[in-house]
C-alpha cells in the first residue's frame, strides 16, 4: 500500500521539482541582467551626470548671489528646462520667449551656453576622479562640440576656444564625493589677466522628476503673472 502511495506521488514531485528549477533559472537571469545594467551604469562623470538628470548652474561671479538671479535649472532627460532670462521650456512648449525658436533648440541653446560642453561632453572615470583629488584639468579644444560652430550662435565656450586673443587654454571642473561637477573654471586672459576664473557652479537640488516640474510650473505661473501685469499696465495707460 505504502509503495503505491510513493508511485502515484512521484509524477507530483517531479512537476513541483521543474517548476521549482524554472523559477531559479529565470530568477537568475533577472539578477544577472540587473548586474549588468548597474555595471553599465554610473562608471564614468558623463554617465553619472546623465543618471542625476536634475542640473541647476549659477553663472554669476559674485559668489553672494549664487542660487539667487542666475539660476538656470536643467532636466537632461525630458529637455525641461527654466532660466535666469525668465523663459521655460516644459513638454516641447516655450514660456516667455516669443522669438520663432523652436521649444527644443532654445532648450539645447541654453544648455550648452550654460552648462557647456566643457561639462557634457567630459568623459572621466571614477578612479582618475579620486586620483586627481576630485579636481580634473583639461585641454578645452578636446571638449568642444564643433556642430555647435554657427556664427553668432556659437556658445561663448566654443568661441573663446576658437578666438585664441584669450589665450583660452585650460579648463578645471571641481566634482564632489559623488563624482558630480560643481564648478567649471576657465584659464584665459581677462580683466585680471591671464589666471583661473570660476565660469559657473553647479548644483543638484532636484531628486525627482516631480519636484523639478514643481519649479517649472512656479516659474511658469511667474511669467504668467508678469505677462498679466504688462497687460493691465498698457490698458490703464
Amino acid at each position: 500500500m505504502n509503495m503505491m502511495k510513493e508511485i502515484k506521488n512521484r509524477p507530483f514531485s517531479s512537476k513541483v521539482f521543474l517548476v521549482a528549477l524554472s523559477l531559479v533559472i529565470v530568477a537568475s537571469i533577472f539578477i544577472a541582467v540587473q548586474i549588468g545594467k548597474i555595471g553599465k551604469i554610473g562608471k564614468d562623470s558623463k554617465s553619472i551626470l546623465e543618471q542625476q538628470r536634475f542640473i541647476v548652474v549659477d553663472d554669476s561671479g559674485d559668489e553672494n548671489l549664487y542660487r539667487s538671479y542666475f539660476e538656470n535649472g536643467y532636466d537632461l532627460r525630458s529637455n525641461n528646462s527654466y532660466s535666469k532670462t525668465q523663459v521655460v521650456v516644459k513638454n516641447g512648449e516655450k514660456y516667455g520667449s516669443y522669438s520663432d525658436e523652436k521649444p527644443s533648440d532654445r532648450y539645447h541653446r541654453d544648455l550648452y551656453r550654460n552648462v557647456t560642453s566643457a561639462i557634457l561632453n567630459l568623459k572621466v572615470s571614477k578612479d582618475e576622479i579620486e586620483q586627481s583629488n576630485f579636481i580634473i584639468e583639461r585641454d578645452p579644444k578636446s571638449l568642444i562640440t564643433k556642430s555647435l560652430v554657427k556664427g553668432k550662435m556659437t556658445p561663448e565656450f566654443e568661441a573663446r576656444v576658437l578666438d585664441k586673443t584669450d589665450q583660452f587654454s585650460k579648463v578645471r571642473i571641481t566634482y564632489n564625493r559623488d563624482y558630480l561637477p560643481i564648478k567649471l573654471e576657465w584659464y584665459f586672459k581677462g580683466k585680471d589677466g591671464l589666471k583661473w576664473y570660476t565660469w559657473s557652479r553647479f548644483s543638484y537640488p532636484y531628486k525627482t522628476e516631480s519636484e523639478f516640474n514643481k519649479k517649472l510650473d512656479e516659474e511658469i505661473q511667474r511669467i504668467k503673472d508678469i505677462e498679466e501685469e504688462y497687460e493691465l499696465e498698457a490698458k490703464n495707460g
